[in-house]
């Protein structure tokens, strides 16, 4: 089943200048949203990774939809209560808030135990990947009640139902789920839907970064591309019927041979545990 369009619809995507944020962007514009590119980055000259803004609200106006670009600190109850007060009186709407911010401390993360890290670790993991999301839902949640309708989909992973990395990351992918889960409670008169979607391993910008030096410790010659994440956002805000599945935890892989969607190689790539290199890729014949 193709995806279907979305013109006229008015997306929110936080932290969208690169990776997995970027890719939703991408693939709304080409439906034919209106995106509203959030993050801070402005100018990239010398980031350890690229990505801006400005060229992601680009890029989303050259694949048929319209790009806006607004810079926000995600760390700022503030801001995030502005950038939401400005799409109102800009919009009138907001159709679909993808919360994909996230933030990596410059602490190491993903070695050592969790009492050999600072206890502030657990601040700088989830103050903007947890409470953020959280603003981010409280803030365009009454526009979505009064319009009766709506999509937030927070942008989690396996690790909330798995180790991975480190304590306070699993906690905070698990508290992602979790919210998703009781604001669809709350929501469901209203008819707004709340999901969770887990993407795979994903070629991000830091992720071709860090297994270029060595440093990623699994293969991604399976991985998916940013843009099949937003293939999956995209194929999941057309169905008609996503209300029934408000709460769940989505996969983008499983919903890529759901709906019948690729990534942009024109393959479905593959479960995680292939894409982990953890069991050997199926005979194809």
């Amino acid at each position: 089943m193709a995806a279907g369009r979305l013109d006229g619809q008015i997306a929110v995507v936080t932290g969208s200048s690169r990776g997995i944020g970027k890719g939703i962007a991408l693939e709304l514009g080409a439906a034919g949203a209106t995106v509203y590119v959030t993050g801070r980055t402005l100018d990239d000259s010398g980031a350890e990774v690229p990505g801006t803004i400005g060229a992601t609200a680009e890029e989303v106006s050259k694949l048929g939809g319209k790009g806006i670009p607004v810079q926000c600190d995600h760390s700022s109850d503030e801001e995030i209560v502005a950038l939401f007060e400005r799409v109102k009186e800009e919009q009138g709407r907001i159709d679909i808030l993808i919360n994909n911010v996230f933030t990596l401390p410059d602490e190491p993360v993903f070695e050592g135990k969790f009492w050999e890290h600072s206890a502030q670790l657990w601040d700088k993991l989830n103050h903007v990947g947890l409470r953020g999301h959280y603003i981010a839902s409280h803030s365009v949640a009454p526009m979505m009640v009064e319009q009766k309708s709506g999509l937030i989909v927070n942008i989690s992973s396996f690790a909330g139902a798995a180790y991975v990395f480190s304590v306070p990351y699993g906690i905070g992918k698990a508290a992602v789920d979790r919210m998703a889960k009781d604001m669809a409670v709350e929501f469901q008169p209203f008819g707004v839907t709340c999901v969770s979607l887990w993407p795979g391993v994903v070629r991000t910008e830091y992720i071709l970064k860090t297994h270029a030096e060595g440093t990623v410790p699994f293969p991604i010659e399976n991985a998916e591309s940013p843009r099949f994440s937003g293939r999956a956002v995209v194929a999941f805000a057309t169905d008609p019927k996503r209300i029934e599945r408000t709460g769940q935890v989505l996969i983008c892989y499983e919903l890529g041979r759901e709906y019948g969607f690729t990534d942009i190689d024109g393959r479905q790539p593959p479960d995680l545990g292939v894409q982990m290199g953890l069991v050997p890729m199926p005979d194809s014949e």
